[in-house]
């Protein structure tokens, strides 16, 4: 029974991911890799993966933001591996904002 109601609890918050708009469907193609038989925590182990690499890059980049002189290829290198990785597991809303974060690494602009 609480197995259930996990589920179900679960269920919703994905469906409310989605409806938000912070998920696309490129996660709902991560959730239809897994297999509940021989790998049941497959979605659970990638989405681990990304919020360690996201964490990485996001501490990388502030080093490099709190330098006196940006060296903003090296911005944008690390705000492209972030786009492409959260790209890859659906997360909208992180790849719309590495999209503008590049914009202003091109423009060279530190403000923003």
């Amino acid at each position: 029974m609480a197995a259930a109601a996990l589920r179900e609890q679960l269920n919703a918050h994905i469906a409310s991911m989605y409806a938000s708009g912070m998920v696309d469907e490129q996660f709902q193609q991560l959730q239809m890799l897994q297999d509940d038989g021989s790998s049941p925590g497959f979605v659970a182990e990638v989405v681990t993966l990304f919020c360690d690499d996201a964490d990485r890059i996001i501490t990388e980049l502030s080093k490099l933001l709190e330098q006196p002189t940006v060296d903003f290829d090296k911005v944008d290198a690390y705000v492209h591996q972030l786009k492409g990785s959260s790209a890859s597991v659906g997360a909208q809303k992180v790849k719309f904002t590495c999209m503008q974060f590049r914009q202003l690494c091109q423009d060279k602009n530190r403000d923003g």
